[in-house]
């Protein structure tokens, strides 16, 4: 049986996963243990992702930056993280907007159908101007972390130009307090990071170096250096090349302290470089056209077998290995072809398997799919059809059906956009790297030889982060607190007012709003409990209640509070607009102004004159209750101070003519006499603000979070059909009375929560011109963004249609489109459109 056959993990593994076994010299050994050793690699890496199986998210949005007042449309796209295929695992896609102080601004629960999901987000008029965060996170993803969501920075500028000092002083003492901030920023040191290629400094041996010098934001910074030893002599010298980063040789010596000295903005800095090593191994890769050089070398040991491993998202690939011995050097070409395109990792193993180096590389092999966009005319006139072809192809021409989202915007926009995150950087680097990336769409817009120089530097400073070695040759299990979420779900913990958990407490759920929904609930050993199956748009109203300990007064409900915000410093907005989008954000600016005035960022809307409203404050009604309530029998807890620790249902024994209750907690019967069951059951039917319960949701319900208890009997109950044929007992909390007010004191074991639901999101809107009853008066002001649609679908032909009308705004737009095959390839096109 062949090696890579009997490697096969999975069902349906690519073949480009299958294992190529390369000798790294002639001296290369083929003893049994070595292909042991190798198969535990290799089926590690598998393990670690069949188990972890992680999910990357990526969000498309329709332009770069925005204004107050408008709204940011996007499209959402969830995949796997080893093949990049749309993924069906989450079913929801956490959206969030954070402004600089990683406060939550918006946040959007998107409903993911096959790993995709349309929404948008309304910025509001009054929103501060600045740079803001947009995150995008699964519930499943939060067992790897929040370095692990997605993320990119928004600008959000002010909706109308700053008004002069004198009319507006307010708004120059907030420019004055972003100057400060930004000066006491620039003072901040810049961080200044020195790595050895495959990690350590080894003595005695040639080492390239990377280094990476960035301001508090990180962003890079571009200096000059000198490296000293330990006697101040002169080593190395060094200049970055691209954003900070850079790299230099260097050969250190046995017992020697390194230091550079760099000259940032011509002030001095001393960074000392890490420890020389004296014995150990360089690993060291050359990218070459079609290949990879890679380069083997040790000090201080013994030598012996080595191996090394290159994967892509755990797709081992290749698998070369060989003898090393003295400071004899070798080397292995690699062909490109071997990796499927992303990030490469190649760590050096030794005999037993052990890590010794790591190098990051990158394989463009695969150029992603070409978007073709042509619009039907060369140019149009105000308020006419433009009909857009669609066309994906592969590299070989080939059509290809494909899911993508399309947005037609202000060609001023679009400029700001020439290095910004795309589909392809993000599912192939930035999403497999650790920290910040400043441009990633520098590194694949323009591939030159210059370019790969870039991305390699990048490579050596970023890291990787996807696991660690140590973790997963020990078959140490992925963490996993989270589940997958299928649906809306409520994730907290019962604790004690000592904080110790409740280990096996019972909980009920109410929900009264946008339906009604009645659960229950068993927490694990330590407290947790989670509620599942949530539906509905916008905002849900829950009653959270505990049925632990005595009537539940004892124990505490926490609510998961979300992942923690990774806080990073960012600039405020520059006082003065570069000159790159200075006209377009005049543009937009200008739209807001029309769209306030006409109130054209609704879609039905009707402009009066002046009107004067008259009326009388209305009396609220209850909406839980469906019956009048002179049909029952009421008690008003108000009227029954001295209620004490009873419970709603201990409240009606001896105070309702006809009503027993009769044992205690769950084991509470409830009879009412008079009345004739259809159902075979005796028991009555039980409402918790007009959501039906079992009986036991209210055996603890304390008396004093209930407003009234109604007893329906005969006829009065016939609004509920059979199931009110035994008679109803409706209780009616104070927490979900129309008056009740939140300043009252809480009660132990009980909350009351507004949750946000699934976002049903909005259309944009575009008017049809060739309609008759399209409202023709007013002008048609989109002009930021003429149009966008998030569900552009290429059939088996790889063909689509786009039809849309121009509005009242002249000149030149962009179209951007980006989106995914089914097979997990990223898809990007532009075009433009003229209106004159």
């Amino acid at each position: 049986m062949s090696f890579s056959t009997r490697l096969r993990l999975r069902r349906a593994w690519p073949p480009a996963a299958l294992l190529a076994v390369v000798a790294l010299s002639a001296a290369a050994f083929h003893s049994p243990t070595d292909d042991d050793v190798v198969r535990r690699l290799v089926l590690s890496v598998q393990r670690f992702y069949a188990a972890a199986l992680p999910e990357k998210a990526y969000l498309h949005l329709d332009k770069p930056w925005y204004t107050a007042g408008e709204t940011i449309w996007l499209k959402a796209y969830v995949v796997d993280a080893e093949r990049h295929q749309p993924d069906t695992l989450s079913k929801v896609l956490h959206v969030e907007l954070l402004n600089a102080n990683s406060q939550l601004v918006a946040r959007r629960n998107l409903r993911l159908e096959a790993g995709l999901a349309p929404g948008d987000v309304a910025l509001p008029d009054t929103l501060s101007p600045g740079n803001y965060t947009l995150r995008a996170y699964t519930g499943w993803m939060r067992n790897a972390g929040p370095t692990f969501f997605y993320s990119r920075q928004v600008a959000i500028w002010p909706a109308a130009p700053v008004e002069t000092p004198d009319s507006k002083p307010a708004a120059v003492r907030a420019r004055a307090a972003a100057a400060r901030q930004l000066a006491q920023s620039v003072a901040t040191p810049p961080d200044v990071q020195f790595f050895p290629e495959g990690g350590n400094l080894v003595a005695g041996l040639e080492n390239t170096v990377a280094f990476k010098v960035t301001d508090f934001a990180a962003h890079g910074i571009d200096v000059e250096g000198k490296v000293f030893d330990g006697d101040n002599k002169l080593v190395a010298a060094f200049g970055s090349s691209h954003l900070g980063m850079g790299t230099f040789v260097l050969t250190p010596a046995a017992g020697q302290r390194y230091h550079a000295v760099l000259a940032p903005a011509a002030v001095p800095l001393t960074v000392p470089l890490p420890a020389v090593q004296a014995s150990g191994y360089t690993l060291h890769v050359v990218t070459l056209t079609n290949d990879y050089l890679v380069a083997i070398r040790q000090q201080g040991g013994s030598g012996g077998p080595v191996l090394v491993l290159g994967q892509v998202r755990g797709t081992a690939a290749y698998v070369g290995r060989g003898q090393v011995s003295g400071t004899e050097t070798f080397t292995a070409r690699i062909p490109k072809s071997k990796f499927p395109a992303g990030i490469v990792h190649f760590t050096l193993f030794d005999g037993q398997g052990a890590p010794l180096a790591e190098r990051l590389a990158f394989a463009q092999t695969d150029p992603g799919l070409r978007v073709t966009l042509t619009p039907d005319r060369p140019s149009y006139g105000s308020r006419q059809p433009v009909r857009v072809r669609v066309a994906v192809a592969n590299a070989a021409g080939e059509p290809v059906a494909a899911n993508l989202s399309l947005a037609v915007t202000d060609a001023g926009v679009a400029e700001a956009e020439a290095n910004a995150e795309t589909i392809a950087s993000n599912l192939l680097l930035t999403s497999d790297l650790a920290g910040y990336v400043e441009t990633p769409g520098y590194y694949f817009q323009n591939p030159t030889p210059e370019t790969a120089q870039h991305l390699d530097a990048l490579l050596l400073t970023q890291g990787w982060r996807r696991f660690a070695w140590t973790n997963v040759l020990s078959n140490k299990a992925p963490v996993q607190n989270f589940g997958v979420e299928r649906s809306v779900s409520v994730l907290g913990q019962i604790l004690q007012r000592n904080g110790k958990p409740v280990p096996g407490g019972k909980l009920n759920f109410l929900q009264t709003a946008p339906t009604k929904l009645f659960m229950a609930t068993t927490a694990d050993e330590e407290g947790r409990f989670l509620f599942n199956g949530i539906g509905g748009c916008d905002t849900i109203h829950v009653t959270l209640q505990s049925r632990t300990g005595k009537d539940g007064r004892n124990a505490e409900l926490h609510l998961d509070p979300g992942p923690p915000v990774l806080r990073r410093p960012m600039f405020p907005l520059p006082m003065q607009v570069p000159g790159s989008l200075a006209d377009a954000l005049a543009r937009s600016q200008q739209q807001r102004t029309i769209e306030r005035k006409f109130r054209l960022d609704t879609t039905k809307t009707i402009l009066l004159g002046g009107v004067m409203v008259k009326g009388a404050k209305a009396v609220v009604s209850d909406p839980r209750r469906l019956y009048p309530s002179t049909g029952a029998t009421v008690l008003k807890m108000d009227d029954y101070p001295g209620s004490g620790s009873n419970t709603v249902l201990q409240m009606l024994q001896g105070r309702v003519a006809g009503v027993t209750v009769t044992g205690t907690g769950e084991n509470t019967n409830v009879l009412i006499r008079g009345v004739t069951s259809f159902a075979g059951s005796s028991s009555p039917l039980f409402l918790l603000d007009g959501v039906p319960v079992d009986v036991s949701a209210l055996a603890y319900f304390p008396a004093t979070d209930a407003e009234s208890i109604e007893v329906l009997k005969g006829g009065q109950a016939a609004i509920y059909g059979s199931r009110g044929s035994n008679g109803v007992i409706a209780v009616y909390s104070r927490r979900r009375s129309p008056n009740y007010k939140p300043s009252s004191a809480p009660a132990p074991g009980v909350a009351v929560l507004h949750l946000p639901a699934y976002y049903c999101g909005r259309e944009f809107y575009v008017p049809r011109y060739d309609a008759p009853k399209t409202n023709r008066e007013f002008p048609d002001a989109r002009r930021s963004t003429l149009y966008w649609n998030p569900t552009v679908q290429t059939d088996a032909a790889g063909q689509a249609e786009v039809r849309f009308f121009t509005s009242d705004a002249k000149g030149a737009f962009q179209l951007r489109t980006e989106g995914l095959s089914r097979g997990g390839q990223p898809a990007q096109g532009q075009g433009t459109l003229r209106v004159e």
